[in-house]
């Protein structure tokens, strides 16, 4: 059963994507806050997401089939994007296959850099392999008891703060010791691992998600208090703390943020349309294609005379309307096209009942033959 507020939720987080990699590509100044304030939450609200609808999804048998099958719908759209989208997303940059594009993708895929925005992917795939341990830890006696616990002596209202807290502290904790900055795509792991799990231990305790619906003003202010430590300047750049400080912003503004907008769409945004449903269904497609359509819409768009705050908001909103009329005409119709962009599976032909009778009967004919000869030779 897919939740109305979330699948919009989770077009709206793709959209904001496209705007953060516009403004990465043309450097708009005047967009910096925005580009920032998504960056510090949009994937983390992605994997909340994630979690938790991986753990609606899973049956209450044996989960691997599920989990392969999972596995197997990312990986073709990851595949389609390192081995045909981006490298051709490079060679619109470098004007064709040429010799300095061919050292540019060698160099990008033995660093890792070569996925670009399909880290989230590669992320996701590595999220999924751990459910099974993590499914058996959030089903295990001792977390049970510690969750009840918790619930025992803290209020539920305040069980979006306890979270957040407990989120700060654990990436506080990754950067001091394992730093966060690793190569591309490994960084999105430690980045992002605490959202997924979130996500997957909400779902296991619906009280606490239904108290993340109404977060109050305390993890606000958390977010608020290391925003105001990096802006401030509260330790210098390339320090340990200084690395603690960053990652606490991003964990607390993704969860304080993330709780807000679960808020904000269950109430405002939770009744299927159309328009939802054209921006829902082609956030994969659109997510996938988006770095190839940017960069491949700069050149005509400046051709055209646009710059600055023109060229950026034409860049987003000629990506959408491109990508999203493209999945629903193209790609949805293709079942080839749909398995390379969203890994949905192509399914067999399906015989037709009286074609199945015939060939039933074709089948028994010369059976029925060769008793018939066995029983005149007798």
């Amino acid at each position: 059963m897919r939740i109305t507020y979330l699948d919009h939720l989770r077009a709206i987080c793709m959209v904001f994507v496209v705007v953060l990699h516009a403004y990465y590509l043309i450097d708009y100044a005047p967009a910096a806050f925005y580009a920032v304030f998504i960056y510090n939450f949009c994937m983390g609200t992605f994997f909340i997401i994630s979690g938790y609808v991986m753990g609606q999804t899973l049956p209450g048998g044996p989960i691997w089939p599920h989990l392969r099958a999972r596995l197997r719908r990312l990986a073709w759209p990851l595949a389609t994007g390192l081995v045909l989208i981006n490298p051709l997303t490079l060679a619109v940059i470098h004007d064709g296959f040429s010799t300095a594009w061919a050292s540019d993708v060698w160099a990008r895929a033995t660093s890792g850099r070569l996925f670009v925005h399909l880290w989230f992917l590669f992320a996701l795939m590595a999220f999924t392999c751990a459910v099974p341990l993590l499914f058996r830890t959030l089903r295990s006696e001792m977390w049970a008891r510690i969750a009840r616990a918790c619930a025992a002596r803290l209020p539920q209202a305040f069980w979006p703060t306890a979270i957040t807290l407990a989120v700060v502290t654990i990436q506080m904790s990754l950067a001091a010791t394992i730093t966060l900055d690793l190569p591309v795509p490994l960084d999105g792991l430690v980045k992002y691992a605490w959202a997924f799990v979130l996500g997957l231990a909400l779902f296991h305790h619906p009280a606490a998600w239904e108290a993340c619906h109404r977060p109050g003003p305390f993890p606000f202010v958390i977010a608020g208090m290391f925003w105001l430590a990096m802006i401030d300047g509260w330790a210098a750049q390339g320090t340990t703390l200084h690395h603690m400080l960053h990652a606490a912003r991003i964990a607390s503004s993704s969860v304080a943020i993330s709780f807000a907008l679960l808020w904000a769409f269950r109430r405002f945004a939770n009744t299927p349309t159309r328009a939802w449903a054209i921006v829902s269904e082609g956030a994969l497609t659109t997510y996938v294609m988006q770095w190839l359509v940017l960069h491949a819409l700069v050149g005509p768009l400046m051709w055209l005379g646009l710059s600055e705050g023109a060229l950026f908001a034409a860049l987003i909103i000629c990506t959408l309307a491109i990508k999203l009329p493209v999945h629903h005409v193209v790609v949805k119709r293709s079942p080839l096209l749909s398995l390379l962009l969203n890994g949905t599976p192509i399914r067999r032909a399906q015989t037709h009942p009286d074609a199945q009778i015939a060939a039933v009967r074709n089948q028994a004919a010369p059976n029925a033959l060769l008793l018939q000869t066995k029983g005149d030779m007798t």
